[in-house]
């Protein structure tokens, strides 16, 4: 793995999904590239005192020239307030790639299940376009991710295109305070789990809150899966 750098930045762009969500993207200043494994991070610095937050990377590790992270405004933290308050074309600064949430390169994963609830998606996102798009890998790919309402998805229209372009990919949202029409999973993503056939010697990717994890974590040790096989990043 790369070894954490300093970087600049500029702010080019910005995609707002809903009032949840907006997506933020950076072209790189100095150095002018990076590498970066899927499921990585960054921390940018915030503030003049130095204080850091650290964002998943939810872009394609094939483009080195910029990354990209997805914000999520509910908690309205120190963090979330330097982005919605970020110009474009101002300068930012952060240290990275960091982290080890990486697809492993075993033999023994099978298949891969990618659990995540809310902004945990991010480093989800990024590592299936890695492994459909650019390591095209062939064994089952599934995604659950977990939110409260239908209004919070995003990326539906990618998440489409990957199910008719790679056979191999699933992808099973679940909503905790759905609405009466929606017919999908309901309830936690935990809750999902629980219902559906888990792959053998599959490899689990959980990204979320701490008592998510841990859930998480329970429900597929009591299912069977040996935890080795268990892979987490926490967010809080």
């Amino acid at each position: 793995m790369q070894r954490p750098q300093e970087y600049t930045a500029i702010f080019e762009d910005k995609q707002s999904y809903n009032e949840k969500f907006t997506h933020f993207h950076f072209e790189l200043k100095n150095p002018y590239t990076i590498k970066f494994l899927a499921g990585q991070f960054i921390s940018f610095k915030i503030n003049e005192q130095g204080t850091r937050r650290a964002y998943s990377i939810c872009s394609d590790p094939d483009i080195d020239h910029g990354v990209e992270i997805l914000l999520d405004h509910t908690p309205q933290g120190e963090g979330v307030k330097y982005f919605e308050n970020l110009q474009l074309g101002d300068e930012v600064s952060f240290i990275g790639p960091s982290g080890r949430f990486v697809i492993e390169d075993d033999a023994q994963e099978q298949s891969l299940v990618l659990i995540g609830t809310g902004c945990g998606v991010s480093p989800l996102y990024s590592m299936m376009i890695d492994q459909l798009k650019n390591k095209e890998d062939k064994r089952p790919i599934t995604l659950y991710w977990g939110l409260r309402h239908a209004s919070h998805l995003i990326w539906q229209d990618e998440f489409a295109r990957w199910s008719r372009q790679f056979p191999n990919f699933q992808f099973h949202p679940t909503l905790s305070q759905a609405e009466k029409e929606w017919s999908l999973c309901r309830g936690r993503v935990t809750n999902c789990l629980q219902i559906h056939d888990l792959p053998e010697n599959a490899g689990y990717y959980l990204c979320g809150g701490k008592p998510m994890i841990d859930d998480t974590k329970q429900i597929l040790i009591s299912r069977g899966v040996d935890p080795k096989y268990i892979h987490h990043e926490k967010f809080f």
